[in-house]
């Protein structure tokens, strides 16, 4: 991570506690401002080299982005034999031009938290142990057998496919009660249009927890930022139901549609 991200970390985290969350909410949507539905913040956890606590390259490749180094696959690194701990959830979608056309050998790049809401990188100083606002207590742990990271890259549909798990929520600020909602950071990227930098966020009753979940959706201050209407916010939240009778997991559709230079 460069010495200007570095000194974005440490400003935000100032501004927690100077002034408050909505400050560093109003900051980090500062970083990359929304200028078409679809677009959030970067976030400060993107793993760089250097930052992650655990480096995971599964495709090798020491030039490439981590994202780039890992495939599509999260719930399990490999070499290893045990799945990621966490409920999985299966994403399917399009990368989509500003015109609605399907965008083939577009990819998409996406890091988040473990199960238990910690993300691989040096950065993430929230608390180790924290009580949620219904009195539990939550640890948060790395998961070896999680991939934290990867990419997908669309077929000649312009259609992609990611397997992850439902990251944890984690503290932001505790002595105001803001706990970011389980999210997944993505970048999307294609030929001859910017990148995109987005969040999605999670609903729906096979959810484990998913009451919990809508109401932590209604109180952050990233997802409810207010240059997007409520519309674009709640389009934001992708609804998950159970897969294909027998399978294990849920499934969320969601299309990237790239903005204009």
């Amino acid at each position: 991570m460069s010495k200007n991200s570095l000194s974005r970390r440490q400003l935000f985290k100032k501004l927690i506690m100077v002034g408050g969350p909505l400050a560093a909410a109003l900051f980090l949507t500062g970083l990359k401002k929304p200028d078409r539905i679809f677009e959030q913040v970067l976030g400060p956890f993107f793993p760089d080299p250097g930052d992650p606590v655990e480096p995971v390259r599964e495709l090798g490749g020491e030039d490439k982005p981590f994202p780039m180094s890992n495939d599509w696959d999260l719930t399990q690194v490999k070499g290893k034999p045990e799945r990621a701990e966490g409920q999985i959830v299966s994403l399917t979608g399009k990368v989509l031009s500003p015109k609605g056309d399907p965008m083939p050998n577009a990819s998409i790049m996406l890091w988040q938290a473990s199960s238990s809401g910690r993300y691989n990188h040096q950065g993430d100083s929230f608390a180790d142990t924290f009580e949620d606002p219904r009195g539990n207590s939550i640890e948060r742990q790395l998961d070896p057998n999680f991939q934290y990271w990867g990419h997908a890259v669309t077929d000649e549909a312009g259609a992609y496919h990611i397997r992850t798990i439902i990251p944890g929520y984690y503290p932001a600020d505790l002595k105001s009660g803001w706990f970011r909602p389980p999210h997944i950071h993505f970048i999307a990227q294609a030929e001859g249009v910017p990148e995109l930098v987005t969040q999605t966020y999670f609903r729906g009753d096979a959810i484990a927890d998913n009451q919990f979940i809508q109401t932590l959706n209604a109180r952050d201050y990233i997802l409810r930022d207010s240059s997007l209407t409520r519309a674009e916010q709640e389009r934001l939240i992708i609804e998950y139901k159970p897969a294909s009778k027998g399978i294990d997991e849920l499934a969320g559709n969601f299309d990237f549609q790239m903005r204009t230079k």
